[in-house]
């Protein structure tokens, strides 16, 4: 971040009575076999016949665990206990207005993944280091940094 960009930012969330506001998003890493599961998007409005994991916008006076929970019956089909629900990676989009994205893992869930939801077009397994070439680039970026052992970044990457 530059001096100007950090400095423009320190005085404009200095005013009295601004609150800034993140939106967060839940995706669910399924893996199997070295493969992860990704939707296709359909009728969206946002990256419509792109891949991304099944994902969700964390709910009011909603908990990660539970988010994931909704997540994986409402897009993907399954049921899975918010129990089994691990924290996988953090991503901070700073790209547009801000969000706080979580990557979660589950060790095991009840049903076939199936595309259940409007918003995906179909489901299907990847190989987790061969991902397809059309996906949301962020959702790309964070598995990439998943699979390197990575458990936070920031969307686009800054360079030192």
């Amino acid at each position: 971040m530059t001096r100007a960009r950090a400095q423009a930012l320190a005085e404009d969330t200095a005013r009295p009575g601004r609150h800034f506001q993140l939106i967060v998003d839940v995706h669910l890493l399924l893996l199997r076999e070295s493969r992860i599961l990704l939707g296709r998007r359909t009728n969206t409005g946002y990256g419509d016949g792109a891949y991304e994991p099944p994902s969700g916008r964390l709910a009011e006076r909603e908990t990660i665990a539970e988010a994931a929970v909704r997540v994986a019956a409402a897009q993907a089909g399954i049921e899975l206990s918010a129990a089994r629900v691990s924290l996988a990676h953090v991503m901070h989009d700073v790209s547009g207005a801000g969000r706080i994205a979580f990557f979660l893992t589950v060790d095991g869930w009840n049903g076939e993944p199936c595309s259940t939801a409007a918003s995906y077009s179909d489901l299907g397994w990847f190989a987790l280091h061969d991902l397809p070439a059309n996906m949301i680039d962020r959702a790309r970026v964070a598995i990439r940094n998943y699979a390197a052992g990575a458990r936070f970044s920031t969307y686009p990457a800054f360079g030192p």
